[in-house]
């Protein structure tokens, strides 16, 4: 399902993501953007519980959000360069590959 709403998100333009769309967070960026804090937060939470999965346990090492509407990354460039990297190095699966889907 991710999946599926990234793709439609990666065919809008750096401007229409920013675009204001009169929703509550203004912008698709904005709602993406409060979804990943949301889903920080809720981690987080599931990460420092006692009987946590090894998997979750670098999530309690992210930086606590300050709000629900905290940009997490402020420019398009700067989140495509942290992800190639964590990519690169095999950080967001826990050094295996994510496969295709």
């Amino acid at each position: 399902m991710n999946s599926k709403v990234y793709e439609a998100a990666g065919q809008l333009s750096a401007a229409g993501l920013v675009k204001d769309r009169g929703a509550f967070f203004g912008s698709v960026l904005g709602t993406l953007n409060h979804i990943l804090v949301g889903d920080t937060i809720w981690l987080k939470r599931f990460a420092t519980h006692p009987s946590c999965l090894v998997s979750l346990r670098e999530v309690a090492n992210l930086q606590n959000p300050t709000g629900l509407d905290q940009m997490v990354f402020k420019d398009l460039g700067g989140l495509s360069e942290h992800r190639l990297a964590e990519l690169s190095e095999g950080q967001s699966t826990g050094g295996q590959h994510e496969p295709s889907r």
